[in-house]
């Protein structure tokens, strides 16, 4: 089909109004129409590719329901999806837990609500992956500062994309996540326009982030946020897994170090007063795993099989 007689987005729209809600069939539609059936079939192909319709999949199809109510009665959360494995693992894996996040996330925020994004490999795989579906008056925020690697997933790229899928506002933090040293940080958090956008992550009703545990190649170092040093240092004063830059022990209390005075971010309290979404894929995260949810910073969780396994002790 030649660009010249490339059909109308009206025309595109109509028959999808007629499929989708109207639940005509194709066949009806088409003598509705005066068009031909494979014509049709393109129009409804070239809905989606338009994005003039939004395929959303419900999150309840994504339940392994024995896990999953586990983890929710262990733990006192709000949802759990458990996805299977089904022969895969490493990054396949961690990006079908993805998909199924971003499937659920617009079910997870609703009109008026302000929602903090995280960042890393995790939440990217989501943010690629969130329907085109638009919730009124849907403010994102970035919980951490901007980073320097430009080759890595960052706050700011995350939280852009998950904005744009959403027809969101999105506010980004006009700050580094960290800072030289701490006398910087404290200079740069007492600028009005930053001191602003650090009070106004406490508005934040709700916030979806993954974790990692506290190893030397974690996410801190390779986004150069923390040395070695530094994450060893935490590490021997009891810190097993790490939630937007900030470190937490085996039951999710905070472990405080020279560190969090050079970080420009949210902090433990204002993450735990969100409705927090984890997405969280790996068994080499099961120690963070169960420090966040113990901790009280998980409503809501969509995880591996394994891990969630693991996590029960099943």
């Amino acid at each position: 089909m030649s660009r010249s007689n490339q059909p109308s987005n009206r025309i595109v729209a109509e028959v999808a109004w007629l499929y989708y809600a109207k639940n005509l069939t194709q066949g009806e539609i088409a003598k509705q129409l005066n068009l031909s059936r494979p014509t049709i079939i393109s129009y409804l192909k070239l809905a989606k590719e338009r994005q003039i319709v939004c395929v959303k999949i419900a999150g309840e199809h994504f339940r392994l329901n024995e896990l999953a109510d586990g983890l929710r009665t262990r733990f006192n959360l709000q949802d759990a999806q458990v996805i299977p494995a089904e022969g895969l693992e490493g990054e396949a894996l961690t990006r079908a837990v993805c998909e199924a996040a971003a499937q659920t996330l617009p079910d997870f925020v609703e009109p008026g609500d302000e929602l903090g994004v995280s960042w890393g490999q995790t939440v990217w795989f989501v943010s690629e992956n969130v329907p085109w579906w638009p919730i009124s008056n849907l403010t994102v925020r970035q919980l951490i500062g901007s980073m320097a690697n430009p080759l890595l997933p960052t706050s700011e790229s995350c939280s852009t994309e998950i904005a744009r899928r959403l027809s969101a506002a999105c506010i980004n933090l006009n700050a580094p996540a960290v800072c030289t040293t701490a006398a910087l940080a404290g200079m740069l958090r007492a600028e009005p326009i930053i001191a602003e956008q650090l009070t106004n992550l406490a508005r934040c009703t709700k916030s979806i982030y993954s974790l990692s545990p506290c190893t030397p190649d974690t996410h801190v170092v390779q986004f150069k946020i923390a040395t070695e040093a530094e994450v060893a240092d935490y590490v021997a004063r009891g810190a097993v897994g790490i939630i937007a830059g900030r470190f937490i022990d085996a039951n999710g209390a905070p472990v405080l170090g020279a560190l969090d005075e050079r970080l420009i971010g949210t902090d433990h309290q204002t993450l735990r007063q969100m409705t927090g979404l984890l997405v969280v894929s790996g068994l080499h995260k099961l120690e963070p795993t169960r420090a966040a949810l113990r901790g009280g910073y998980v409503d809501r969780i969509v995880i591996d099989a394994p891990l969630a396994a693991a996590v029960l002790g099943i």
